[in-house]
């Protein structure tokens, strides 16, 4: 074929509309989407983070929590503790990422003095895990900032507990021990009412003296709040061991 013949052959494909298309690439959107998954995958835990830099810090070292498998995963970040009227402060941030890289959710919260990592754990007993957020911690205990997971993968904020031990009942109540002395810790009962943390029973224990000490005043165990309706007589003995 002529160079003639084939000019007037491409002319004619052209004008015929039969040229063929050049394949199209993703969508913007889609490679956004693809980068952020994977940033998301290459950053470490806070599991990690924590044992690798401990907790106390001015500033979180940016890291995630999964939720498990095909759920989404929460990215963990924080501004500088800055100094303020009540001493160092900062904001913590936890996002939800779903599978398509998609911003589903933001969480944010004020820690004081210094910053420790959120974990998850399921203290409600549906089966899904909820937030433990810090936002002060002691000389041992330290106060969360509670949110609860619901059906939706949506997390609520159903309030705050405090103590150095937190966890669940074989009845079914949140549990949070905190020391208030070095002899003494109290146990605070908690339920959702309403999507809300309801205080059910509150209780002291005091440990026995050493030898040579002073015997206890006081009971051993004391029931110092009870919400109406409630038997008090099983929450002694469901507090009588010391917290860790």
């Amino acid at each position: 074929m002529s160079m003639k013949t084939g000019t007037a052959g491409l002319a004619l494909l052209l004008a015929a509309g039969c040229m063929p298309e050049a394949p199209e690439g993703p969508a913007p959107e889609e490679v956004a989407a693809q980068a952020a998954l994977e940033r998301l995958m290459g950053m470490e835990t806070c599991t990690q983070a924590s044992a690798s830099y401990g907790g106390m810090q001015p500033e979180l070292t940016p890291c995630r929590i999964s939720l498990g498998d095909g759920k989404p995963s929460l990215v963990v970040t924080s501004t500088p503790m800055i100094e303020g009227d009540e001493g160092p402060s900062g904001q913590i941030r936890i996002e939800t990422w779903g599978s398509g890289g998609l911003s589903l959710q933001v969480i944010e919260e004020t820690a004081l003095y210094a910053f420790n990592y959120p974990y998850v754990e399921d203290l409600t007993a549906d089966g899904l895990p909820d937030l433990m957020v810090p936002l002060m911690t002691g000389n041992v205990n330290t106060s969360y900032a509670l949110w609860v997971q619901g059906a939706d993968g949506q997390f609520v904020r159903a309030g705050e507990l405090g103590g150095v031990s937190i966890g669940q009942t074989p009845e079914g109540l949140i549990a949070a021990s905190g020391r208030s002395s070095a002899a003494e810790w109290e146990t605070g009962y908690f339920r959702l009412t309403n999507g809300a943390l309801e205080e059910v029973a509150a209780v002291v224990n005091r440990a026995d003296p050493e030898p040579g000490e002073a015997p206890l005043t006081q009971p051993p165990c004391e029931v110092i709040r009870i919400l109406d309706g409630v038997d008090p007589a099983s929450f002694c003995q469901a507090a009588a061991t010391t917290p860790g």
